[in-house]
């Protein structure tokens, strides 16, 4: 298959080549590169919603050397167990110019039971990866990197056993060792209000560290619940569930920062929609050993609203990168 088309575009973001390269890069900005900074967590919503938080991310990485670059995104329309799936494209459209695929570490990578090609259907539909294509490109546009000799390996995770996701790990933590590789995971943070079924909350940090030491579910709010009794405005809590999470990427060296990353979404529920992807990504980063203290730094976070009650909802969106 030839040309993956930019199904979002026109919806999403912009279909118009000006328009849109002129937006992206007022997101990106004048946010400094950070050497090494081959990692980015990357949120996936509309521009209009989450792109300046974006920037952030995309303005940390370092492309200097990049040849390949590998795009973690979870699925939103399909399940699937115990595997990765790989788009069998082999280029992918954005309105700035099209991405080249990989094809030779695709198909490689295919050869690996853990691994399948995903359905040409199942890649168009989903957008985690799309809203990462246009930003990149833009990114390398902007460091002066020659376009047609980077290629990308997209990447699509659903649920997978620890066994799995330590073996995906494994293999991609090859490439985490290679200066010419980067990783963007794509990932928003907490989706909040009845609409997403999750209305957990927090009054405190000590609350989470309870949870997670006692082992016991937080808090859900109902329609009957009264806020007035409660420490923090809903927005708030959110603001604590999430910035907990990235604290524990941030730690440099945990005894098992997968382990403490899938118990903190079993005990808060809260809805990481890319907390798998992070998960494998977590799995890749271990197997490199632990003298290398990679940690994440977060230089931007945003919701898309204030939630005041029970009623209403949003989505956060979390810019992280990590050195290398």
């Amino acid at each position: 298959m030839a040309v993956r088309p930019a199904t979002h575009a026109g919806s999403w973001y912009s279909s118009d080549r000006n328009k849109l390269g002129s937006q992206l890069e007022q997101f990106i900005g004048s946010t400094q590169v950070v050497p090494h900074a081959r990692v980015i967590v990357s949120p996936h919503a509309g521009y209009a919603y989450c792109g300046p938080t974006m920037g952030k991310a995309y303005g940390a990485l370092d492309v200097s050397h990049v040849k390949t670059v590998f795009i973690l995104g979870p699925s939103h329309h399909m399940y699937f167990r115990d595997k990765a799936l790989v788009s069998r494209f082999q280029q992918l459209q954005t309105p700035l110019g099209n991405l080249h695929v990989d094809v030779k570490k695709t198909s490689e990578l295919v050869k690996l039971k853990e691994f399948e090609y995903m359905d040409a259907d199942v890649d168009c539909d989903e957008h985690s990866l799309e809203m990462q294509f246009s930003m990149l490109h833009k990114v390398l546009s902007l460091r002066r990197i020659d376009i047609s000799q980077v290629q990308v390996v997209p990447i699509m995770i659903s649920h997978n056993s620890t066994q799995v996701d330590q073996q995906l790990g494994q293999t991609l933590g090859q490439y985490l060792l290679q200066r010419d590789c980067v990783f963007i995971v794509s990932s928003d943070f907490c989706h909040w209000g009845r609409r997403f079924n999750y209305t957990g909350y927090v009054g405190e940090k000590g609350e989470i560290e309870e949870a997670l030491k006692e082992d016991t579910e937080i808090e859900s709010l109902t329609a009957r619940s009264k806020l007035s009794h409660h420490q923090v405005p809903i927005w708030k809590s959110i603001e604590l569930l999430d910035k907990f999470g990235m604290e524990l990427l941030s730690q440099p060296e945990p005894r098992d920062k997968y382990g403490l990353w899938k118990q903190y979404i079993e005990v808060t529920g809260n809805t990481v929609c890319g907390e798998k992807p992070i998960g494998v990504l977590l799995c890749g980063l271990g197997s490199m050993g632990p003298s290398r203290g990679v940690k994440f730094t977060w230089p931007a976070y945003s919701q898309s609203s204030r939630v005041g009650n029970v009623m209403e909802s949003s989505v956060s969106y979390g810019a992280g990168y990590c050195t290398i």
